[in-house]
């Protein structure tokens, strides 16, 4: 059964947004390497900033922290994600929530990994980094 509260019947809508949608496939975005073996993808948009981050084996994200909210899903593999005072392995499917400010790490697995960081307010020192990692690496 739908959710009539949510899901509405007549949707209205004057076709304006404050910015245009945009489609893409979030392996061929433009990225940067952070670490070694460790590549981020980011994607803005006005709000809330996503991060497509491929891990190569054994690869490290170190300890760091910054003032944004962040969420990470690990969509393959495995990451052994410390946050705080707290340290488990995720896999496939599984998210964690980082407060703005809390310490955090994450080490991939022997057969690297893929995950997806959600950022709010978006990191927008991460444009600076993509800019700067296509001017060292021109195609």
């Amino acid at each position: 059964m739908i959710n009539r509260d949510y899901f509405k019947d007549n949707v209205e809508w004057d076709g304006t947004a404050l910015y245009p949608p945009e489609f893409r496939h979030m392996p061929d975005l433009d990225g940067f390497e952070a670490a070694p073996g460790l590549i981020l993808r980011p994607f803005w948009g006005k709000g809330l900033m996503a991060s497509y981050v491929t891990f190569g084996p054994d690869a490290e994200a170190p300890m760091h922290q910054h003032p944004q909210e962040q969420m990470s899903v690990v969509i393959s593999g495995r990451l052994y994600f410390t946050v705080g005072h707290e340290s488990r392995w995720l896999e496939a499917g599984d998210i964690v929530s980082i407060p703005p400010n809390v310490p955090h790490m994450a080490v991939a697995a022997s057969d690297g990994c893929v995950a997806m960081d959600v950022f709010s307010p978006p990191r927008d020192g991460f444009r600076e980094l993509v800019d700067q990692a296509k001017k060292d690496h021109p195609s």
